[in-house]
């Protein structure tokens, strides 16, 4: 079971992945429903 990137609780069902890009690398992070919602909200500015 994966943990959710920013909030570190467990995730039930499906995670999101989003992929986060740094300096010279980038990764892929699971997000729990609520985390990615909110990181959605965030990206519309």
């Amino acid at each position: 079971m994966d943990s959710c990137y920013y909030c570190q609780h467990p995730i039930e069902g499906k995670p999101h992945y989003v992929t986060f890009y740094e300096v010279d690398d980038e990764h892929d992070e699971p997000l729990c429903d609520s985390c990615y919602a909110e990181w959605l909200e965030s990206m519309k500015g």
